[in-house]
């Protein structure tokens, strides 16, 4: 494989015929992921794009590798969430490059920021989860009848890798008290054939990117054929994660950000419906699944960089309460996580 860098990806798009010879390039590293290359390529007289190329090791502390041919997962739910999506939800393909493990694709606007960096900073809005809960209804109700589903995003291995070994594995070896629970939940994400749709595996603030005109989701190296109430439990872990960060400022901050994930909540079920295809005990294993997310990204391979010492033993404190009582209702664990912030004080 010819690993692209911000030095040589001009010389590879002259060479390979993508850019004319003699067309002025301009390349920089785009900052962000652990598992990627990302470089967006300037142009004269032609609109931006990306490059995405894999690597196998992951930039984190402990030893993390997965299978390059992870970046066809993420090409094929590229393919699903462009029919499903409104367009620029997703970016598009330009153009793919199979023995070198990359592909090319539609930049997102320049006035672009990671949602994480808006939480990070307060910016706490309600829209925007709201929004997100009927993006993500919308991928769980409707990418199943896609003819996609049935083949690349069948594969469920590169999800072991990636998350179930790093994140609930990893988890389950650190405290062996719960360990009980994650082999359950573990087993419990073999779903029925009639309840398996798109999961992400990746849904998180810092894949979503907040511009004027809306929103753009990004990253889906996880993506599959599998059970929505991870996608679920991952996506409300960060939500905790960002209250508890923001715990430090004042109350009036923090219920800001307890109110996003209410009205993710609420986006979400308005949009899934109560059909057939809506997993049995969707919101109590959402839950299971948060609180095993929330441990991992504290406990796992990958473990968030913004929490002090003492925030990070509030979350452990939450998760590990959470995966042993096993609160059944959203209202129940927004409680537990009172309780604790009441006890950190």
């Amino acid at each position: 494989m010819r690993e692209l860098t911000w030095e040589n990806a001009a010389a590879y798009l002259h060479e390979t015929g993508r850019v004319p010879a003699g067309q002025s390039i301009r390349v920089r590293e785009l900052s962000g992921g652990v598992s990627n290359v990302v470089l967006r390529v300037d142009l004269e007289d032609r609109p931006c794009f990306v490059i995405k190329q894999c690597r196998e090791r992951l930039r984190v502390a402990m030893d993390w590798r997965a299978r390059l041919d992870r970046i066809w997962a993420e090409r094929a739910a590229l393919d699903v969430l462009g029919a499903l999506l409104p367009p620029g939800t997703v970016p598009q393909i330009h153009f793919e490059d199979r023995p070198n493990y990359l592909f090319a694709m539609t930049c997102a606007p320049d006035d672009s920021e990671t949602w994480k960096t808006h939480l990070m900073n307060g910016q706490a809005d309600p829209r925007v989860a709201s929004r997100l809960g009927t993006i993500l209804g919308t991928i769980h109700a409707e990418a199943p009848n896609h003819p996609h589903m049935r083949g690349t995003l069948a594969d469920t291995s590169l999800f072991d890798e990636l998350r179930l070994d790093p994140y609930y594995r990893t988890i389950a070896r650190a405290h062996p008290e719960i360990a009980p629970r994650i082999q359950a939940l573990i087993a419990a994400m073999n779903v029925p054939p009639n309840e398996r749709t798109l999961v992400l595996g990746d849904f998180s603030p810092k894949n979503i990117l907040v511009h004027s005109e809306g929103l753009i989701l990004l990253d889906f190296e996880c993506a599959h054929r599998g059970d929505a109430t991870f996608d679920l439990g991952f996506f409300l872990g960060h939500l905790m994660l960002k209250t508890i960060h923001m715990a430090k400022a004042a109350p009036g901050a923090r219920r800001r950000f307890v109110d996003l994930s209410l009205r993710f909540w609420d986006a979400y079920l308005e949009r899934i419906g109560t059909g057939p295809g809506r997993p049995e005990g969707l919101v109590p294993r959402a839950i299971d699944h948060a609180a095993a997310c929330l441990l991992a990204r504290v406990d796992g391979k990958s473990p968030v960089e913004y929490l002090d010492p003492a925030r990070q033993e509030l979350a452990r404190r939450l998760a590990l309460e959470a995966l042993q009582t096993r609160p059944r209702t959203w209202d129940e664990m927004l409680r537990l996580l009172e309780q604790q912030l009441h006890l950190q004080r």
